[in-house]
């Protein structure tokens, strides 16, 4: 759910208002969650903002480009999200199980424009996710992390616990999609979050998502909801293009969680890039 380049809009725009940032933000999670279906993202591994229970295998990079648009209840720019996410650790198999155990993966994330009471600024943020077990054939896969730290800034300090399991009757059976389900808690700056169903006006957000198998292994829909409202909090629907086996292209739209007080809905799009830094110098 959470980069290398910056890309700075002209300050105008970066003071639309505060859903701006967050209709970006939504944005970018809905594309790390489309492509995470096909093969790794950047920002944590997720199923659009909402982490997912894996992560990233040692030597994995992802990079990640989004924006968006709000569209109620006016047209407005959204804030652009950047970054970068790489797996740090490797993944110990336990036998013949076919389940790895460990994994760790990092990130550095820059949101531009993130809106303040003040001005609207540019926001890095971090991120590290633990991977406890890989999925197995009846087993989910596990992970623990925290997300949206800022070390300059008032942040979520976003901890959670997810698990993601794909549907299927057998080992090798006909898939059904992938279901992730989870736990958030606001660690960090209580302006920061705010919870929705069913934790109203609690430190706490439910994590639900479900991605569906993928159309010749190309084109996929995906689900998301983060509770709460926040910089991440909304309920995401979209879908993904694999251009390639390394590139993927996701959008969709986004819906404010909390539907009172004018609620932010919008549209967003992505580009995601994957690649093994241990293969790099491999011959074709």
């Amino acid at each position: 759910m959470m980069f290398m380049h910056l890309a700075f809009w002209p300050v105008e725009l970066a003071r639309g208002a505060q859903r701006v940032s967050r209709a970006w933000r939504a944005i970018l999670v809905l594309g790390a969650v489309l492509f995470f279906s096909a093969t790794a993202v950047a920002y944590p591994s997720s199923v659009v903002f909402s982490p997912n229970g894996e992560a990233k295998p040692l030597g994995t990079v992802g990079l990640l480009a989004y924006g968006a648009v709000n569209v109620g209840p006016k047209v407005t720019p959204g804030s652009s999200w950047f970054g970068i996410q790489a797996g740090a650790l490797p993944q110990w198999k336990y036998g013949e199980s076919g389940v790895s155990f460990g994994g760790l993966e990092v990130g550095f994330d820059v949101i531009t424009p993130f809106d303040t009471t003040e001005s609207a600024i540019v926001k890095p943020v971090l991120n590290l996710k633990l991977g406890a077990i890989t999925e197995g054939a009846y087993t989910p896969s596990v992970s623990v992390g925290l997300m949206e730290v800022s070390p300059a800034h008032p942040s979520m300090d976003f901890t959670y616990v997810a698990a993601t399991k794909t549907l299927r009757s057998s080992a090798d059976g006909t898939s059904y999609g992938r279901l992730t389900l989870g736990y958030g808690l606001n660690a960090g700056n209580r302006a920061q979050f705010n919870g929705s169903f069913p934790f109203h006006n609690t430190r706490s957000a439910l994590l639900a998502a479900y991605e569906t198998p993928l159309i010749a292994g190309r084109f996929g829909f995906m689900l998301d909801y983060l509770g709460g409202t926040s910089e991440l909090s909304d309920t995401y629907l979209g879908v993904v293009l694999n251009i390639t086996g390394t590139t993927a292209f996701g959008a969709g739209a986004f819906l404010a969680n909390d539907r009172g007080n004018s609620p932010s809905d919008g549209v967003f799009f992505d580009v995601t890039e994957t690649f093994d830094v241990t293969k790099l110098t491999d011959k074709p």
